[in-house]
């Protein structure tokens, strides 16, 4: 096997998130694997499993999993062979000869694999990662992806993606989509299940009632969506009861160990909002599990539906958007009590200043660094509040009753400062509104936000406004969260900078930081 650099987070992404499937098996952490394949592939495979047996023909069945392309009768019957009772075998199919879902379950079930479920990914995994793992017979599954696609901006696009998903469910339908991907299983009897044997779609099925979502299914499908760019992104698993249209579970697993404690600060940020609040928070996940297995940590909370807030967002609706994030906001912080300085300095504030300092110190003005401090010192007597420190629009969905719908809670802050989240949202929201996304000007789009003369300036001084009013809070107070809020996001930038880099990121890119910038337009707007 080739020696791969994993400190550099492109060679790590690359090989990892070739192994998506894996959180479509029965058990997502294989001790024993063997791949019948080479390359690309085999190294995955290597990267996913505790160890990787060779192939031979005096192999013993003790493997978890084995993973076939394009296989011969000859390949299969070998791979069942290796699988010890309940192990999984996982196949592409890339060519035209198979036959489809119904003959490639004929060739698994003669090879004496059972259990066979089918999916298609995008892109095709040898060409790229795949963004999600479709479920070929699922068509309740299929129908609630292709709804919740984003709709594109022009009619042109438009009647394109009508056609694409057109094709897509023809494809589907005929069996006519390639590659398909299968997952079958050896079969076994529970006498032979090992202890330790993790079933996560078991698991879940046999807990169902205890949750309260009714009356437990014969059958579960599950939709991978494995979007994001980065190692850390969390693959996602929604689940469906028989064939419903809607997921009743999202859950979400780590690729690699550093992943794991947002996803471990998520359920227990959440978990105490529910205690906290008879009912919880509305528009906030319930988390119904959460579980370490080595690297890998599953959490499963209630799947919220909706539409993403930006497919709504048009200038006629700006204002109306903005506004109800902020009511969102002010009502998560509902009952804050004020604290002084002393109470909260010391643990969020002070060690900001010491990261954002110690990360691009050597590429800011000092003299921006010192008038920060003096400003940010003014600080005192604010409400101790849940932050959510991820509160951007393409985490935020509108549900049927027009309600917010809020997503992704893994950098939250239970005892956080006010507006921060509120400052971020409408910046980011302004950025969408002038194209900055798209094109780069972010600079230019956030000094335009700092002016009451523009939409994106008025609908903010407005928001921030009312937030202050509904939290009692002194609205002098917030040019020193302005300052703040990027410097916090800093941190998170610089951390992103040093894996791309694979150590110590370059002047350059440190420079080129979107936060160090929105922190130096702000100091320059009230200079």
């Amino acid at each position: 096997m080739a020696v791969v650099d994993l400190g550099r987070e492109e060679e790590r992404n690359r090989l990892l998130r070739r192994a998506d499937w894996r959180f479509l098996l029965p058990n997502p952490r294989p001790t024993r694997s063997v791949c019948f394949d080479e390359g690309c592939l085999a190294e995955a495979v290597g990267q996913i499993s505790e160890r990787v047996s060779p192939f031979s023909r005096s192999s013993t069945a003790e493997c978890d999993l084995a993973v076939v392309v394009n296989p011969k009768p000859a390949t299969l019957a070998a791979a069942a062979a290796v699988l010890r009772p309940g192990g999984a075998c996982y196949s592409e199919w890339y060519g035209s000869f198979i036959g489809g879902p119904r003959g490639i379950r004929q060739r698994l079930r003669v090879a004496g694999l059972e259990d066979v479920t089918f999916y298609w990914p995008w892109p095709w995994p040898t060409r790229g990662p795949a963004a999600f793992w479709l479920p070929i017979e699922a068509p309740g599954a299929l129908q609630y992806f292709l709804t919740r696609r984003p709709r594109p901006s022009t009619r042109l696009r438009q009647a394109g993606q009508v056609a694409t998903q057109a094709l897509w469910r023809l494809s589907i339908d005929r069996g006519l989509a390639r590659p398909i991907c299968a997952i079958a299983r050896k079969p076994t009897s529970d006498r032979t299940l090992r202890v330790g044997d993790l079933d996560v779609m078991g698991a879940i099925r046999c807990r169902w009632e205890s949750w309260g979502l009714g009356r437990r299914p014969r059958h579960l499908s599950r939709l991978l969506l494995t979007g994001g760019l980065r190692i850390i992104n969390k693959p996602v698993v929604l689940v469906f009861a028989e064939q419903e249209s809607r997921p009743r579970l999202a859950v979400k697993m780590t690729r690699v160990a550093e992943a794991a404690p947002g996803l471990a600060r998520e359920a227990a940020v959440l978990q105490a909002l529910q205690t906290r609040r008879s009912g919880g928070v509305p528009g906030a996940p319930r988390v119904l599990f959460s579980e370490t297995l080595g690297e890998l940590y599953i959490e499963g909370q209630t799947a919220l539906d909706g539409r993403q807030l930006l497919t709504q967002l048009r200038p006629e609706t700006y204002r109306q958007l903005a506004l109800k994030a902020t009511d969102w906001l002010a009502h998560l912080a509902c009952g804050a009590k004020f604290r002084r300085r002393a109470d909260w300095w010391d643990r969020i504030v002070e060690p900001i200043l010491a990261d954002f300092q110690g990360a691009f110190g050597a590429v800011v003005n000092p003299s921006f660094l010192e008038e920060t401090r003096r400003c940010l010192a003014t600080l005192d007597g604010l409400p101790i509040v849940p932050e959510q420190r991820d509160f951007s629009p393409w985490n935020v969905l509108i549900d049927e009753a027009g309600e917010l719908v809020v997503l992704d809670w893994e950098s939250a802050e239970l005892e956080g400062l006010p507006a921060l989240d509120l400052i971020y949202f409408l910046t980011y929201l302004a950025f969408f509104h002038d194209g900055a996304m798209a094109s780069g000007d972010t600079r230019e789009s956030y000094r335009l936000s700092l002016n009451m003369s523009t939409l994106t300036g008025a609908t903010r001084a407005e928001c921030l406004r009312r937030y202050c009013q509904q939290l009692s809070l002194d609205p002098s107070l917030l040019r020193p969260l302005q300052l703040l809020v990027w410097l916090l996001h800093a941190r998170s930038e610089y951390q992103r900078l040093v894996a791309d880099a694979g150590g110590e990121p370059s002047q350059t890119a440190l420079r080129g930081s979107l936060f160090v910038s929105l922190w130096e337009e702000e100091l320059r707007h009230y200079a």
